[in-house]
């Protein structure tokens, strides 16, 4: 029994990921869609099978830490930051203006705060993004590598919303590695390990771009690449603005900046 824990606990991440996987896509066999809690929830089973008293702690704290002051206001407008990546990009590829998309305000926003992509963060953020950094943080490096194994597997998991149609492949296989979850790294270091944050941060960018301006006619391939150029720029200069190291300036078990 020793031998397998200690094995488990060795391959606690891998497990993880592979947890998340698997109760996470079982939903798209009948809708459209991913159980976001399946993240959160494999995170906590980990945990329980791993950790000692302290490791649940800590794990507990990052998810209870609402203490991030200004950085409630930086979330929304880092989204509204991606939407007029957006629409400028439609609007250099030719496309024109229609409206709004006419949807119901309080209905979306409650089935988001339900079912949205918030509650993947106790896993991403909560549970995996503290671990990678603490593992990788004394390369020179090592943020920007936690970010980027995150940000992979992150971008995995959305996969198979990708292959029914229901988002586009850059979004997957760009936009959420390598734009959305150095932000989202940025965010929980800056805060001092705040999961809420996070988490606030994922239900704003949903539930804004629900929102977004409805445009038409433009030029596919050239929005995409404008779309993932401006995303692109964005993070390098975030990356260059906090010198590699996205928030992270002490290495703590908890990954977090004091």
């Amino acid at each position: 029994m020793i031998r397998i824990q200690k094995k488990v606990i060795k391959l606690q991440l891998p497990l993880f990921f592979l947890l998340s996987y698997l109760l996470s896509w079982w939903p798209l066999a009948l809708v459209r869609g991913l159980l976001a809690q399946g993240v959160a929830i494999s995170a906590l089973i980990v945990v329980l099978f791993t950790s000692g008293k302290e490791d649940l702690r800590d794990f507990w704290n990052r998810l209870m830490n609402f203490r991030a002051g200004w950085l409630y206001l930086a979330a929304p407008t880092i989204i509204i930051g991606f939407i007029l990546f957006n629409v400028i990009s439609n609007l250099l590829a030719g496309g024109r203006f229609v409206g709004f998309p006419q949807v119901p305000l309080i209905g979306i926003a409650i089935e988001l705060l339900i079912f949205g992509g918030l509650w993947e963060e106790p896993g991403w953020s909560g549970y995996a993004l503290p671990n990678l950094q603490k593992r990788y943080a004394k390369s020179k490096y090592g943020i920007l590598i936690a970010t980027i194994i995150l940000g992979v597997f992150r971008g995995i998991w959305h996969l198979p919303l990708l292959f029914v149609g229901a988002i586009p492949w850059y979004d997957a296989i760009w936009f959420t590695p390598f734009v959305f979850q150095p932000f989202i790294t940025w965010l929980y270091n800056k805060s001092g390990g705040s999961v809420p944050v996070v988490m606030f941060f994922h239900y704003l960018s949903n539930l804004l771009f629900a929102f977004i301006p409805s445009l038409t006619g433009a030029d596919k391939p050239l929005y995409t690449i404008i779309y993932m150029t401006l995303g692109g720029l964005a993070t390098l200069i975030l990356v260059w603005k906090t010198q590699f190291k996205l928030g992270w300036q002490d290495a703590s078990s908890s990954g977090v900046e004091n």
